[in-house]
């Protein structure tokens, strides 16, 4: 991407600063006018005293050189500070000999090759009139609101304390708009939760956060911002609870750039990486649209597991953490390689209802960096955001370990360096080798430059985990520059492991990474290249997959010995679900305990029995552990599975879980209580119950609820050896119905049981104590219609009702008619004749097949359908009664036992039977009377083998036609 250099921009914007810097020691800056620096008054005291006309010789002058290159070693010339970056070279010198002479040697510096200027670093005075502004505020709680002193908020008051021409956006719970305090600061804004409405506060908490950047300064009431003036924008996101959603929160960001916001403050946060919201915090920042964001409070609660919440740490959010009055980090901020900064935790500001209040918390240390921001674009308007992030990087107060940590990151703010130095180009460098090498913090963008062909910049990450680190290179040069070539290279130990090249100004590239240190190197391609190129850079990790990928599915779960164990995962891609499976070959007990080290993982415990229900358990926060409770498990496979709930599709997450699994192999009987008929276990047609006899008295319960006559099997088997039991059935009114035993085969079916509607119990006891084993009971029940109890939800149930109604059809055993089964011919045939009930004229002639005696059960009907032509044997002199009957049989047989006459068709009758079919004259005349209608593509399937519901179901409509 092609902008203006950091070098550029800050030789245009910032060369003065240069001076003001090196004159930390023994000079005096000069201050804009109308503000005194300390010491002013004493220094006019001084200089009254003076003679008139006397002047001092200067100790010290200010040399700068035209090109920081051309800088060199000066004879007789003491160096007191060097002031160096790419824009300018400025020295604070002295002649070496206090006793020479000062005007000869400084006209000797003015002859020497590059030098620009050397001038007499004089004493300044301020050029102030009576009417001029003081820079200390009168507001009368200035005195609670020690911060302010603490992050140099009334030191850079000397220098800039309005910012007039940029709007600050506060993306909170609103503000209170009649505040004496700030309505004077505030402009149009919007209500989000109650659109229409004005954005005024009712919760307090934004009404904060704008007094710490705004509250008016200088106006004799109250306390004072850091800005005493300014344009703040109040966006209502969140509700009276302080709660919102993060498309509430989305919208808001856009409404603020949307509306011409500079600064975008949000002390608010969430635990969960948003794909949505970083296109959002890439949106603002494309735009110019510095985000601010708190990094969170919950560092002591959390431990370990603390991280900084999201919007603080996307790439380009400037995270705000916390810091104690002690200028230490307060452990209650959330710490983290994405902590850009801290600031003070407790301040004094406004409070609802025109009141005032202490507050704390990393939502209003945000602010103050915000109000900082503010107060460099007054000093600096020509920065962009990035350049505003790095300067107020480089000019934080280290608090913590020395350079960058998790706790404070770079440092504490520090507003009044931020708006009186300038930043270095590369605040890396020296890094030239590996020994250099500095830290680079994960997860956020960051500024260095390459000063030329010879400059390596070396930097450090350390992975947590192996995994891919991702960076995200971007030169940054002006307008119409071309694009430098640069190679980007991974070392581990002294080993180059991989390189490659960027030659279009920007590249993201991955690098395979194993857990440890490992080292970077940005270097030009051509070592000659004599330009300074600035670039941004993005360091970002993401964890392999763990040891049990890949376990997304159920059929590819991971299998798990059936043992306590503990077993460690992570989530490493978008909505990642892990599943595991374990088959217990006894039963027993399982408890499930799944934890996590990080806040950013909501675990979500899910355990399944096969062909049953999923069972889940998330009913605890972010980062908290998840238990079930003890299931009692019994032999067969069982899946559990962990996700991170925070997100129905989570993103990948840096992070661990762990899931414990306790397994205790015993027998415990599940259905307890149900010791009394009250208790009896409610049982489920087809579910198949386990249970122990836990003592001799102890009797199972369980109950039984009819609302139609049924036909009941019982089935009570897997009685351990040397035991038996009793089953027992009692109707509501304890009246028994029945009992069986076991027997020595350890079970025993209970089968047929024709019982009218009502509630049932059965009771099970055993002739003795048993928990090594399970016993197994299964009730199976079928509605009874028409006398079958297996055609209650059968299609053909209508039909197969009537017909046996009528005495036509009958079953084929105990309550049971086998609708699905292929009908033989005997059976089709007996059917038709009791249907048709034909009368043979004149002497019933003998029919004779070699496999049909005269005292098969069907012989009679066969006979008669014989003689009636309505179905004949096969040539081999054989009848083949057993043999399933055709589709097409089906139909000949019906039809001419309806004496319908078939009628060769004039076209094909099905897609599947032509004209010249044997049935096709008979399956014509069929269809035409709506009797059959064959399949939903017009087929009839002629060959297939015709079932008992179909063939009552076509005898029905054509005997009902």
């Amino acid at each position: 991407m092609r902008k203006e250099a950091l070098g550029s921009l800050l030789q245009r914007t910032l060369p003065a600063l240069l001076l003001a810097g090196i004159l930390a020691t023994g000079a005096v800056v000069p201050a804009p006018a109308g503000m005194a620096p300390a010491g002013a008054a004493a220094a006019s005291t001084a200089a009254a005293g003076a003679p008139a006309g006397a002047q001092e010789e200067p100790l010290s002058w200010l040399l700068k050189w035209r090109e920081p290159a051309q800088a060199h070693e000066l004879r007789g010339t003491r160096v007191i500070r060097r002031q160096s970056s790419e824009a300018a070279e400025v020295w604070l010198v002295q002649p070496a000999d206090s006793g020479a002479d000062a005007a000869a040697w400084a006209a000797r510096l003015h002859s020497e090759p590059g030098v620009e200027y050397v001038h007499p670093n004089e004493q300044v005075h301020i050029l102030a009139s009576a009417s001029a502004d003081s820079y200390a505020a009168d507001d009368p709680e200035l005195a609670k609101q020690s911060y302010l002193k603490q992050i140099g908020a009334l030191e850079a008051w000397k220098t800039v304390r309005k910012q007039t021409d940029l709007t600050i956006a506060i993306v909170d719970t609103g503000v209170d708009l009649d505040h004496p305090d700030l309505k004077r600061n505030l402009v149009p804004g919007t209500n989000l939760v109650q659109p229409n409405k004005p954005p005024d506060d009712d919760n307090g908490h934004g009404t904060s956060v704008a007094g710490v950047i705004a509250a008016a300064g200088n106006n004799g009431i109250g306390v004072s911002g850091i800005l005493w003036e300014a344009k703040l924008m109040p966006i209502k996101a969140l509700d009276s609870q302080g709660d919102g959603t993060e498309r509430d929160l989305g919208e808001a960001i856009l409404y603020a750039v949307r509306n011409g916001a500079r600064i975008v403050v949000l002390s608010v946060g969430l635990n969960r990486y948003s794909p949505y919201m970083l296109d959002i915090v890439n949106y603002a920042e494309s735009k110019g649209v510095l985000l601010i964001a708190a990094a969170g409070n919950d560092g002591l609660m959390q431990g370990n597991k603390a991280a900084v919440k999201y919007p603080a740490a996307y790439p380009t959010v400037l995270g705000v953490g916390g810091a104690k009055t002690d200028n230490t980090p307060d452990s209650r901020s959330n710490p983290g390689p994405e902590v850009d900064l801290a600031a003070s935790w407790h301040v004094y500001t406004t409070a609802m209802g025109g009141r005032y209040k202490q507050e704390e918390g990393t939502s209003m240390a945000a602010p103050q960096v915000a109000a900082a921001a503010a107060l460099v674009w007054a000093r600096y308007p020509a920065l962009k955001p990035y350049q505003v992030r790095e300067l107020l990087r480089q000019t934080a107060k280290d608090i913590g370990p020395a350079g960058f940590d998790n706790k404070s990151g770079y440092g504490l703010l520090q507003v009044n360096k931020a708006v009186t130095m300038t930043a270095k180009s590369d605040r890396f460098e020296p890094n030239g080798n590996r020994a250099s090498a500095r830290p680079l913090p994960a997860g956020k963008q960051v500024t260095a430059m390459l000063s030329g062909g010879g400059d390596l910049d070396w930097y450090t990450i350390d992975a947590p985990y192996d995994g891919t680190v991702t960076l995200n290179f971007e030169e940054w040069i002006a307008e119409g520059s071309t694009t430098q070539p640069v190679r980007l290279s991974h070392y581990s130990g002294d080993k180059l492991q991989a390189a490659t090249e960027s030659k279009l100004g920007s590249r993201t590239v991955e690098f395979k990474v194993k857990k440890g240190k490992q080292a970077f190197l940005i270097q030009y391609m051509n070592a000659e290249n004599d330009l300074k190129l600035p670039y941004l850079l993005t360091a970002s990790f993401a964890m392999a997959p763990d040891s049990y990928e890949q376990n997304d599915k159920t059929y590819e779960a991971y299998t798990l010995q059936p043992r306590s164990q503990s077993i460690t995962g992570s989530f490493h891609q978008l909505a990642d679900r892990d599943w595991y499976a374990v088959t217990f070959t006894q039963g027993g007990t399982l408890s499930l305990r799944v934890t996590t080290d990080t806040v950013r993982i909501d675990p979500e415990l899910a355990v399944q029995q096969a062909g049953q229900a999923l069972m889940s358990y998330d009913e605890e926060r972010e980062g908290a552990s998840e238990q079930s409770p003890v299931l009692t498990v019994s032999p067969g496979k069982y899946y559990i599975r962990i996700h991170n709930a925070i997100s129905s599709e989570a993103s990948p997450t840096l992070g661990t879980y762990t899931l414990k699994m306790d397994y205790v192999p015993k027998y415990v009987d599940p259905n307890e209580p149900n010791d009394k008929y009250y208790e009896a276990l409610m049982t489920t047609s087809g579910t198949e119950y386990v249970g122990v006899i836990g003592s001799a008295s102890d009797a199972d319960w369980f109950q039984l609820r009819l609302s139609q006559a049924s036909v009941v099997d019982m089935n009570l088997f897997n009685v351990p050896s040397g035991k038996m039991m009793k089953l027992e059935a009692y109707d509501k009114k304890q009246k028994l119905v029945f009992t069986q035993m076991t027997g020595r085969s350890g079970a025993l079916q209970a089968v047929n049981k024709v019982l009218q509607p009502g509630v049932y119990y059965i009771k099970l006891t055993a002739n003795g104590a048993f928990d090594k084993q399970y016993y197994r009971f299964k009730v199976k029940s079928d509605p009874l219609v028409a006398g079958f109890r297996d055609i209650g939800s059968h299609w053909s149930r209508d039909a197969v009702a009537e017909m046996s109604k009528l005495g036509i059809v009958s079953g084929t055993g105990p309550y049971t008619f086998e609708p699905n089964r292929p009908i033989t011919r005997a059976e089709a045939v007996a059917m038709t004749i009791k249907a048709y009930k034909p009368i043979i004229a004149g002497m019933p002639r003998e029919v004779r097949f070699k496999d049909l005696d005269d005292d098969h059960w069907a012989y009679g009907a066969i006979a008669k359908a014989v003689q009636k032509g309505w179905i004949k044997g096969f040539p081999d002199g054989t009848f083949r009664p057993e043999q399933p009957v055709t589709r097409a049989e089906m139909a000949l047989i019906i039809g001419y036992a309806d004496q319908v006459l078939p009628v060769p068709p004039a076209g094909n009758p099905f897609k599947d039977v032509g004209r010249a079919h044997w049935a096709a004259p008979m399956l014509n005349v069929l269809k035409l009377k709506g009797v059959i209608s064959g399949t939903g593509d017009d087929r009839f399937e002629p060959g297939k083998k015709a079932s008992r519901a179909e063939f009552t179901t076509i005898l029905y409509r054509v005997y009902r036609h």
